[in-house]
């Protein structure tokens, strides 16, 4: 019981990150079943049980099948050793039984290395909740590289960060010393020259990605940063930190279908970036005009995109609502390559992130599908029946609750079957 408590501490669950049974006291005396069992419910307290006990019961049966065969291996060449009178000792084993054990300790460190960026990401967010109304102080680039964790869980952030203070460099040479000196609109072309100009840096500019915009990758900044293409959100998030390390404080702005970003600390400057179309610098008009084109709007007809200028107004982009939006479009790329473990995962990482209850809500209620679509059925009735109790899922359509119902009565009656 005392290793079951040990287990379930912070400190070890972040140990266990970089798991390493030397550095786990008593680790290496947790041969019987029920102990390690007892370190299965523990782990559970931050990852899906279900899923490492599924590892463990497939490591555990391909084990007894080992032993079995080299129990049937040893009898018949014991046989044989009578029958000849050769000793038993010029047979060799192609199973060493020592090496035969439940390797536990193996299946965690993979889960919990493939969970690293998802902890991390809880923490950041739990540690940074005073900044949620002053983006200023936000360390914006650190979340979305832990988000890009869940790719890469090797990825070093203050590389990443080193990458980008690199290219802030560049922007520095072309800029009077003195910030005082630097005029905001032209320091913003500075900017887009060196990232986008495609004539003047052709081996290095950034540029939208036409040809693969849904590509996990372009939601991923170490990836952008190394290929230099991406999509709205994560350019845009790229040219924010460079112009915050020279002295340019912008904001995100959330409009549906396509991010840009804006200066705000310059009166009555109402442009846009456009950092998917290499930077652009437009003015709202210009902006209305080409969302309007995006959308296949008939303009003759009237038809056009009026944007709400109170955009303009606002000083700031809450960062949870950003990581919701580059979550979100992590996770329908996901589902739409049926690739529910991964999505799953951006389930995991919008739960610390959601901007108000009902978004987290209908995360959980997603988590669940995901988990269900895995085979993960105590998970999903646990996911499906905290959104069915919800008062968020009152609101939803008849049609959505009754699906919601069906999928956890089909759980129910897996787990009925087990």
């Amino acid at each position: 019981m005392h290793f079951f408590l040990f287990f379930r501490t912070r400190e070890v669950v972040l140990l266990l990150l970089f798991l390493d049974k030397s550095h786990i006291p008593h680790f290496n005396t947790l041969t019987h079943t029920h102990a390690r069992t007892h370190m299965l419910h523990a782990y559970s307290s931050f990852s899906s049980f279900s899923s490492v006990k599924m590892i463990y019961d497939a490591r555990k049966a391909k084990i007894e099948g080992d032993r079995r065969r080299l129990r049937h291996l040893r009898r018949g060449r014991l046989l044989v050793s009578t029958a000849t009178g050769e000793d038993d000792d010029d047979f060799e084993d192609d199973v060493n039984e020592d090496e035969i054990e439940v390797n536990l300790d193996a299946a965690l460190a993979n889960l919990a290395r493939e969970r690293r960026g998802q902890m991390l990401f809880q923490t950041f967010i739990e540690e940074n909740e005073v900044h949620e109304e002053d983006a200023s102080e936000y360390d914006l680039f650190h979340g979305a590289c832990l988000i890009a964790m869940h790719c890469n869980p090797e990825l070093d952030v203050s590389e990443q960060k080193n990458r980008v203070k690199e290219l802030a460099k560049e922007v520095e040479k072309e800029l009077p010393e003195n910030r005082e000196e630097r005029f905001p609109l032209r320091t913003i072309k500075k900017i887009s020259t060196l990232l986008f100009n495609k004539e003047a840096h052709p081996e290095t500019a950034f540029r939208g990605n036409l040809e693969d915009y849904y590509a996990v990758e372009n939601s991923c900044v170490d990836k952008v940063l190394e290929t230099r293409t991406g999509i709205p959100i994560t350019l845009s998030l790229i040219y924010m930190e460079i112009a915050k390390m020279i002295g340019i404080n912008m904001v995100g702005v959330n409009l549906p279908g396509h991010f840009m970003i804006r200066p705000s600390d310059v009166p009555e400057c109402e442009i846009l970036i456009d950092c998917f179309h290499d930077g652009n610098v437009l003015f709202v008009e210009d902006a209305e005009e080409m969302l309007s084109k995006l959308y296949k709007l008939d303009t003759e007809k009237g038809e056009r995109v009026t944007i709400d200028r109170s955009f303009l107004e606002d000083k700031h982009l809450k960062p949870k609502t950003f990581y919701t939006r580059m979550l979100t479009n992590l996770k329908s790329i996901y589902f739409n390559r049926s690739d529910y473990k991964n999505a799953l995962a951006m389930c995991e990482y919008q739960k610390c992130c959601a901007p108000d209850p009902s978004i987290r809500i209908m995360n959980i209620r997603d988590a669940g599908m995901c988990h269900y679509l895995l085979g993960n059925y105590s998970d999903s009735m646990l996911d499906l029946t905290e959104y069915l109790e919800s008062e968020y899922s009152r609101n939803a359509s008849p049609e959505d609750r009754a699906r919601v119902q069906s999928l956890r009565d089909q759980a129910r009656a897996h787990l009925a079957n087990f």
